[in-house]
């Protein structure tokens, strides 16, 4: 098998297929046909697909791959482009799948050392995938997991890995605060609450400075406020959504209490405050055994790698790291002289396709 060829013609079709969180239905049907093909066993969970390929040995580890798409329209003019309005791979989802099923072609004909669970995963965008697949067994009976992320920040072809947390837990707000409607011209007799979600605003942004540990790690930023249509009406209420990062669950939910307990604060300006708070991924942090086994595999390919620069982006494997010991490193997909220097979700973001054979080493490699 040529595998930088096939990698890269499944990482067109991926891309040219792009499908949102839980409607990859065209991507799920491509990857259990060409399993059928090479004779892998697999099940279907929604649009996910689980496959075994065991070889009789007495231990099994996993290696995932998420396969859902943005809702990015992307930049006209690549002869590879989504044909799919609206629905793009602008995250590099279509490499993580098309490496993936590369190695799992390649293992198919030449057998590993290992038995291996090979987790092909929807909806890793903010939609819980990952929490519903390690739900419905993804690694049960696995000793350890495996995945990678393509990484616009790092150059080319070079691995990033470390030890402890990699990527911070993200959960998300919703603040709704409830005022009394009216004319403008009398403030008296309305409660507005605009200038009330203002006030608890600045005091979330204080939270970072005032109540986290300056020794540990937390954002909380907001990206959106919605209220009122027109100059001259008070409105009735007012939205203010945005996101939490940290690497400590501890620190999550001490910051969920602290922007629950504003409630009092708008109380006392006259409004109601509902507070929602979601959490969406935990932290991924990787363990010592499971990245010393990935340091001495890419040693043995000769492939370059460094320190990884933790990022308080989310990712929804950590779902399966909370079930069993495991690694998830980046690879380096940025390339100058190619112009292939977009950040994710950009509808201009792009992968150097030349370096994913060495994604399909990797995992092919770590297997024996």
């Amino acid at each position: 098998m040529d595998i930088s060829k096939r990698v890269i013609e499944h990482r067109r079709w991926f891309h040219q297929h792009a499908e949102l969180g839980f409607e990859e239905k065209e991507t799920s049907d491509y990857i259990a046909a060409h399993l059928d093909k090479v004779g892998i066993p697999f099940k279907r969970l929604k649009t996910g697909i689980l496959a075994n390929i065991d070889v009789g040995a007495s231990e099994r580890i996993a290696l995932r791959a998420d396969i859902d798409a943005l809702p990015i329209q992307e930049v006209e003019g690549r002869s590879y482009g989504s044909l799919n309005p609206g629905k793009m791979h602008a995250c590099g989802h279509d490499a993580h799948a098309a490496m993936l099923l590369t190695a799992a072609e390649y293992m198919a004909q030449s057998k590993p050392g290992k038995n291996v669970r090979l987790i092909f995963q929807p909806a890793e965008e903010g939609r819980g995938g990952g929490e519903y697949m390690a739900k419905h067994g993804a690694v049960d009976g696995v000793k350890m997991v495996f995945g990678m992320h393509v990484w616009s920040k790092t150059q080319s072809g070079v691995f990033e890995i470390k030890e402890g947390p990699l990527m911070a837990s993200a959960s998300e707000f919703e603040i709704t605060v409830h005022g009394k409607g009216g004319h403008a011209a009398s403030p008296q007799e309305t409660v507005n609450p605009i200038p009330i979600s203002s006030t608890v605003i600045n005091e979330m942004y204080k939270m970072r400075m005032l109540k986290v540990n300056p020794l540990e790690n937390a954002v909380v930023n907001v990206t959106a406020f919605k209220s009122g249509t027109t100059f001259n009406v008070v409105p009735m209420e007012a939205k203010v959504l945005g996101t939490i990062r940290t690497f400590s669950k501890k620190v999550r939910d001490e910051i969920f209490e602290d922007i629950k307990n504003l409630q009092k604060l708008s109380e006392s300006l006259g409004a109601k405050m509902d507070v929602d708070l979601s959490a969406i991924t935990l932290p991924v942090i990787n363990s010592k055994e499971a990245v010393e086994i990935v340091k001495s595999t890419l040693k043995s390919l000769n492939f370059e790698f460094k320190e990884a620069t933790p990022s308080m982006g989310g990712e929804d494997f950590s779902y399966y790291l909370e079930r069993v010991p495991g690694a998830f490193m980046f690879l380096g997909i940025r390339n100058e002289s190619k112009g292939i220097t977009s950040p994710h979700h950009s509808p201009t973001f792009d992968v150097d396709e030349s370096i994913l054979e060495k994604g399909v080493k990797f995992f092919i490699e770590v297997c024996h």
